[in-house]
C-alpha cells in the first residue's frame, strides 16, 4: 500500500496521478500526529506534503543527498524496517525548468516563500548558476529572508517563483503577494500551484505578456520519480506525457461564450452527452436564485444588479473542475467574471453571425427588443469575446459538424499545453 500524507489534502491530485501510473493501491492520509503515523502505518512507501516535509526528517533513518541538502523529504520508502527519505521535488522542478526551456543561468530570481519547497527550488537554482536567488517572506527564518514589504527593491529581477499556497484552491481569490507590474525586466513567472491551473498571479503575468508557468508538470514529474522509487522501475516520458493530457482533460472546464441566441445552451447540452463533464448553465442557475425569468428581473432591476447576481453564480463553479459552463451573452462585460472563469477554463467563443441571429423571432431577451439591438450588442461585445477566447468556432455549419470541430480544437489546445523543449 502507498499514499500521500499531510494535512488538508482531500483535494490533492496525487491519488489520481498515481492511479494513472497504474498504482491502484495509493490513498490519501490526513495525518494529525506525524510521529504516531510513522510508527504505526502499514505503507510500503508514501509521499509527504505540507506541513511535514521538514518535520519528518528526524524520523527518517537515511536521507538521500538532495533531502539532506534541502532539509526536505517528500518521498519515503520502507525497507527492512528502516525508512529512506528522498526529495523528488528537485527532479520535478528540474523538469519543469527544462521542458519549459526557461533560461536561469546568470538570472536574478525572486522566490516567494521560505518553506520546504522554496529550499528545494533555491538549491536547484544555485546548482545551475543563477546570479542571485532571493526569498521574499512573511516571517523571517534566516538571515537571507526579506519581508514582502521590500519587494520594490528587487524590480530588476527577471524570474519570480511562487512556492507558497497563496492563491491555491479553495483560496483562489487571495491577494497577490507582489505587484508584478512593478518589475521592469520580468521574463518568467512560475507559480508552483496547480489548482487552479491559472492562479491570479499567472493570469496577471499573461496580461503583462510575461511567460506564465504553473506547477502541474512539477507535480507530475515528482510523482513519476516517486513511482520509480516505489517500484524500482522506469516510467517512460511518453506515458508521463499521456497522463499529463489525461489530467488536463479532466481538470479543464469548457466555457462557452457568445452572443444571445448563438447556441451556447444547446451546444453545452450536446457536449455534455459527448464528454465526461458536468453541465452548468449560468442563466438557468440565475433563474433559480432570482425565482423569476431574467426578463422579469430586468423590469425591476438594472443591468448592473443582474451582473452582480451573475458574478455570484460564477463564483459557485469557477473553482471546480471538469464542467461544461454555458454563460450568458453579457458575461464578458464584467472583467471579474472572465478572470474567474479563466482560472480553470478553456474559453470557447461560438461566433454566430449577428445578422443571422437578427432574422430570428426574438422573445424574452431583456436587452433585445428588435433586430438592431442584436447588431448593436455584436458591435459592443465582439472585441471582448475575441479577447477572452482560447478557441473561436465560426458557427456556419450543422451542430454535428461544429461539435466535432470543438472536440478537435479542445484536444489540440490541451496537446499544446505540453511544453515544447
Amino acid at each position: 500500500m502507498y499514499g500521500l500524507i499531510g494535512k488538508n489534502i482531500s483535494h490533492s491530485f496525487s491519488k489520481k496521478i498515481h492511479n494513472f501510473f497504474e498504482n491502484n493501491n495509493y490513498e490519501l492520509f490526513n495525518v494529525e500526529n506525524l510521529k504516531n503515523f510513522i510508527n504505526n502505518n502499514y505503507l510500503s512507501g508514501y509521499n509527504v506534503t505540507m506541513p511535514y516535509k521538514t518535520e519528518i526528517i528526524p524520523l527518517i533513518d537515511k536521507l538521500d543527498k538532495i533531502s539532506a541538502a534541502t532539509n526536505s523529504v517528500n518521498t519515503v520508502i520502507k525497507k527492512r524496517k528502516k525508512l529512506y527519505g528522498y526529495n523528488t521535488d528537485y527532479y520535478g522542478f528540474s523538469k519543469l525548468i527544462e521542458f519549459n526551456n526557461i533560461q536561469i543561468e546568470n538570472k536574478k530570481v525572486l522566490i516567494l516563500g521560505n518553506g520546504s519547497v522554496a529550499k528545494t527550488v533555491c538549491y536547484y537554482l544555485k546548482n545551475n548558476n543563477v546570479k542571485t536567488c532571493t526569498k521574499l517572506v512573511r516571517n523571517i527564518k534566516s538571515e537571507n529572508d526579506i519581508l514582502y514589504d521590500n519587494f520594490n527593491d528587487f524590480n530588476d529581477y527577471e524570474i519570480i517563483i511562487n512556492t507558497t499556497p497563496v492563491g491555491m484552491y479553495p483560496n483562489n481569490d487571495d491577494d497577490l503577494l507582489v505587484d508584478i507590474k512593478k518589475f521592469n525586466i520580468l521574463e518568467v513567472v512560475i507559480d508552483l500551484i496547480y489548482n487552479p491551473l491559472k492562479t491570479k498571479l499567472l493570469l496577471e503575468a499573461e496580461n503583462q505578456n510575461i511567460k506564465a508557468v504553473n506547477g502541474l508538470l512539477m507535480l507530475l514529474m515528482q510523482a513519476k520519480k516517486a513511482h520509480e522509487l516505489f517500484f524500482n522501475q522506469k516510467v517512460s516520458f511518453e506515458l508521463t506525457k499521456e497522463i499529463y493530457f489525461k489530467l488536463l482533460d479532466e481538470l479543464y472546464n469548457i466555457v462557452l461564450i457568445g452572443l444571445p441566441l448563438s447556441g451556447k445552451s444547446k451546444y453545452a447540452k450536446v457536449l455534455n452527452k459527448k464528454m465526461n463533464k458536468s453541465l452548468y448553465d449560468s442563466d438557468d442557475e440565475i433563474k433559480k436564485i432570482i425565482e423569476m425569468t431574467i426578463s422579469e428581473y430586468f423590469e425591476n432591476k438594472s443591468e448592473d444588479d443582474f451582473r452582480e447576481v451573475e458574478t455570484d453564480i460564477i463564483k459557485k463553479v469557477y473553482k471546480e473542475n471538469n464542467y461544461i459552463i454555458s454563460t450568458g451573452g453579457g458575461i464578458i462585460k464584467h472583467k471579474k467574471n472572465m478572470d474567474l472563469l479563466q482560472q480553470n477554463g478553456i474559453i470557447i467563443f461560438l461566433n454566430k453571425d449577428a445578422n443571422i441571429i437578427a432574422k430570428k423571432d426574438i422573445k424574452g431577451r431583456p436587452l433585445i427588443k428588435n433586430s438592431q439591438d442584436i447588431l448593436f450588442l455584436a458591435k459592443e461585445r465582439l472585441p471582448l469575446y475575441k479577447k477572452y477566447s482560447n478557441i473561436i468556432i465560426n458557427i456556419d455549419q450543422s451542430i454535428e459538424y461544429h461539435i466535432k470541430e470543438i472536440k478537435e480544437k479542445i484536444n489540440e489546445y490541451i496537446n499544446n499545453q505540453w511544453p515544447k523543449y
